[in-house]
């Protein structure tokens, strides 16, 4: 049994807009998107979400489905119940109807997808995410665009010579939270690589802290998707837009620390948001492709390989194994570091 749980304070009620209103809503929201001069937007967990109806068709195609950490006992969402709301309820699990995935299975949403375009048609300038998934650099938003606070599973770095490698693969192999080395060494300087995930009680990554805060300085508008806004300092990001007198809207199903600041809140689910602002942009919103990048160099008899990620020459491991055939002669093979997250 679990007695209580729909007791749920009113931080933790999730509220959905009538379609009347939500239609209002969004067609305020496009309109200040359209005069803006700089827009940002703050993504959190709960953009990686589907409905249940999508879920139920698209369950051979990942979408996201990620769980989350502060979704209540009796959320809507596909997934369930947070990461953190389980754990206050010891005796209460996951129901065997949610859909959840693991990161790297989960694939770009359409939220992720009308994020690119946005950035694409020059109505977007910057996105700080608190997600660690990598999903805006998989939907092929640009590296410049994005400020990953809490860090990136796929991205681990020389802390040396400051290489960052990106990987197919979860890269955090280390079991205690401040330990944060892997098994894998920098390709450069052969020093010991690092995940770059942030913890709780870690500092956030200097750059993407000062760059997050210098678009929220510029920012005329900002748009809050699925977040909480309880976890600071990244919370302090989209209240100094609105502070500062930007226009702030929180689309978010639960209320939050922001929601009086904020010049509007958008009760509903971060993809019906999305389709619907896009609808009144008259922007289409594209299917997600996976691209990849390759770098071939011939030089001396010798062939160089690398994966790199598609906007930068940042490393990016794509390769699990390599075959080389040759008509005669022979042909001998040099990984410069393993491979495989395994």
């Amino acid at each position: 049994m679990a007695h209580g749980i729909a007791d749920e304070d009113s931080t933790k009620k999730e509220i959905i807009d009538p379609p009347d209103v939500l239609d209002q809503k969004l067609e305020q929201l496009a309109d200040w998107i359209r005069n803006a001069k700089h827009f940002i937007v703050f993504t959190g967990k709960s953009i990686k979400k589907f409905r249940t109806s999508e879920v139920i068709k698209n369950c051979n195609y990942y979408r996201c489905c990620i769980p989350d950490f502060r979704s209540s006992m009796n959320t809507i969402l596909p997934t369930g119940p947070g990461v953190w709301e389980l754990r206050d309820h010891p005796g209460v699990k996951r129901s065997p109807t949610a859909f959840t995935v693991t990161i790297t299975k989960a694939i770009p949403s359409v939220t992720h997808m009308a994020l690119v375009e946005l950035a694409r048609q020059n109505l977007l300038h910057f996105v700080v995410s608190q997600n660690i998934d990598g999903l805006h650099l998989r939907s092929g938003l640009p590296s410049p665009f994005i400020a990953e606070l809490h860090g990136n599973s796929n991205l681990e770095i020389c802390k040396k010579c400051q290489t960052k490698y990106l990987r197919d693969f979860r890269t955090r192999t280390a079991i205690k939270a401040h330990d944060h080395q892997t098994t894998r060494k920098c390709a450069k300087c052969r020093s010991t690589l690092y995940d770059s995930i942030i913890n709780f009680g870690e500092n956030l990554p200097k750059q993407e802290l000062e760059a997050s805060f210098e678009h929220a300085r510029k920012a005329d508008v900002c748009l809050v998707l699925g977040s909480s806004l309880r976890v600071t300092p990244a919370a302090d990001i989209p209240q100094l837009v609105g502070e500062h007198g930007g226009q702030l809207i929180i689309g978010n199903l639960q209320s939050t620390p922001l929601t009086e600041l904020a010049n509007l809140n958008i009760h509903a689910l971060c993809d019906d948001l999305m389709r619907g602002l896009m609808t009144k942009l008259n922007i289409p919103i594209p299917e997600w492709e996976l691209h990849r990048r390759i770098r071939i160099t011939i030089k001396k008899q010798i062939i160089k390989i690398m994966g790199l990620d598609p906007d930068q020459d940042i490393p990016y491991t794509l390769f699990s194994r390599v075959r080389i055939l040759v008509r005669q002669g022979t042909a001998s093979k040099y990984e410069s570091q393993r491979l495989t997250g395994q």
